[in-house]
Formats: C-alpha cells, sequence, structure tokens
C-alpha cells in the first residue's frame, strides 16, 4: 500500500476536532420523478441526457476530489473521470492531474480490486474505511489505493477534514442514496444538485434518493432553492445548503 508521512495522510479519526477549512461539498445527483437512483433490474438506469452528463463531466473537471459509495462501485463500476480531453488538458495545463482523486468509503471492506474505481489511471484512490474491516480493505485492495482508517462508526467530519489535509478544496459527491443520506443527515454538505428525470421508476425494491434519517431540513429549516434549469428533457435544481454556496471562503 502507498504510504504518506503522518502529517500528510493521518487518521479521519485523528482529525475530527482539528480547526482545518473543510472541502466546499456539492452533492450531485440524478433521480426519478418518483425519487429512485435506479431500477431493481441488474441492468444501469440512465437518468440524464448527454447535455447534462456534459455539464456533469464540467463540475468533475472542477473538482479536487469525488466520492461514491462502496455499494456505487460494486452496482455501477463507474470509472470516475473526466470524459472531455479538453478538460483533462485544462487541468494539467494547471499542474493537476487528469481528473480529480477517487475516494470511496466502506464499512465491510466489500471491494473488488479489479472494479474500474482501481483502474491503473492517473487518479489517486483514497478507501475510507471503518476500524474493524481496516485490515482487510488493506489486503483487498492492495497497492490499488491508500486505505485510511475512518473510525467506527465511520466519521464523516473526519474524512472531510483528513480530505482537506490532502489538499482537496472541493469535493463532489455522486453518491449512492447511503451516502447521500449520511452527508445530508450531518449536515456537510455546501450544496445540492438535484437532476430529476422525466419518468417513473415505480419499484420500492429499487434504491431511494436518501432513506430514512433526521436531516437538518425541514418543514422549519427550508433548504434555499438556487437555480432551476431545463437541460433537455430534465430539470436541474440547485439548493443552498450553506453559507459557503454564496460564499466559499466562509470556514465551515
Amino acid at each position: 500500500m502507498r504510504e504518506r508521512p503522518t502529517p500528510e495522510a493521518p487518521d479521519a479519526s485523528d482529525l475530527s476536532d482539528t480547526a482545518v477549512a473543510l472541502p466546499y461539498v456539492v452533492l450531485s445527483c440524478g433521480m426519478s420523478i418518483d425519487g429512485y437512483l435506479d431500477n431493481p433490474t441488474p441492468q444501469r438506469l440512465l437518468l440524464s441526457n448527454d447535455d447534462d452528463f456534459d455539464r456533469v463531466d464540467a463540475e468533475r473537471a472542477a473538482s479536487d476530489a469525488i466520492l461514491v459509495g462502496a455499494a456505487t462501485i460494486r452496482h455501477d463500476d463507474p470509472r470516475l473521470l473526466v470524459r472531455s480531453a479538453a478538460r483533462r488538458a485544462e487541468r494539467v495545463a494547471r499542474g493537476l492531474p487528469a481528473s480529480p482523486t477517487k475516494v470511496t468509503l466502506t464499512r465491510r471492506a466489500d471491494l473488488d480490486p479489479d472494479a474500474r474505481f482501481f483502474a491503473a489511471d492517473d487518479a489517486e484512490k483514497l478507501v475510507y474505511c471503518a476500524s474493524p474491516a481496516l485490515e482487510a480493505a488493506r489486503h483487498r485492495v492492495g497497492d490499488r489505493a491508500t486505505v485510511v482508517d475512518a473510525g467506527h462508526p465511520c466519521d464523516l467530519r473526519g474524512v472531510w477534514t483528513d480530505l482537506a489535509a490532502r489538499g482537496v478544496g472541493r469535493l463532489m459527491v455522486e453518491g449512492g442514496g447511503a451516502v447521500h443520506t449520511q452527508v445530508l443527515a450531518a449536515d456537510l454538505a455546501d450544496e445540492l444538485q438535484l437532476v430529476v428525470a422525466p419518468f417513473f421508476v415505480g419499484s420500492s425494491r429499487a434504491t431511494r434518493f436518501v432513506g430514512d434519517a433526521a436531516f437538518p431540513f425541514n418543514e422549519q429549516r427550508r433548504a434555499r432553492l438556487a437555480e432551476v434549469r431545463q437541460i433537455g428533457d430534465v430539470v436541474l435544481l440547485r439548493y443552498a445548503l450553506s453559507p459557503r454556496f454564496e460564499d466559499p471562503t466562509v470556514t465551515a
């Protein structure tokens, strides 16, 4: 496994109380009209269109890291790379890797080292793992990624702090439902970009955008709708979830 000196790569569990500016966090999600991320079949459900996929690619290119849950890696096998050659070249011209750092969270280390997340590309890979499964995760992924102790249970604020210590200023969270639920319930997102597809899934066996949780936004505290944009046959809803939406320099 690739190791860094302790000052540059401390365990997330050691950083949760440290005064470090957290990354600006953008949650990016596409869902059906009835709030589902996919259908109950093994085939991946495409919830958007080419123009919106290009918009998401631009968001990736503007990010320092992209995070998905381990279940998303298992079910969707995403590459999590910037697709546009022009955007990759622009990042390289700024002295950055062609694609942002790939990040995942796992409780059980149920990871396939042959998944495209771990492919031998130019992106750094970080696996934040619950303490009980730490050694299993390190054994499973080998030198394909850096495995970091995220505490037990996983401490999201500690993960955000550790990412900030690694130079991540803007973090894009692409799911899935469990991760969106955890991040929103912990009030650790600054912006939500929610795309609604023009159809229904109609099956409770599918994965919803979020699960049950005590969310900070409710009828007493309403999220601010900052933008509504039609993109072909889908609609993008942008919600401001923190003061940093207007001023990213505000300390989280």
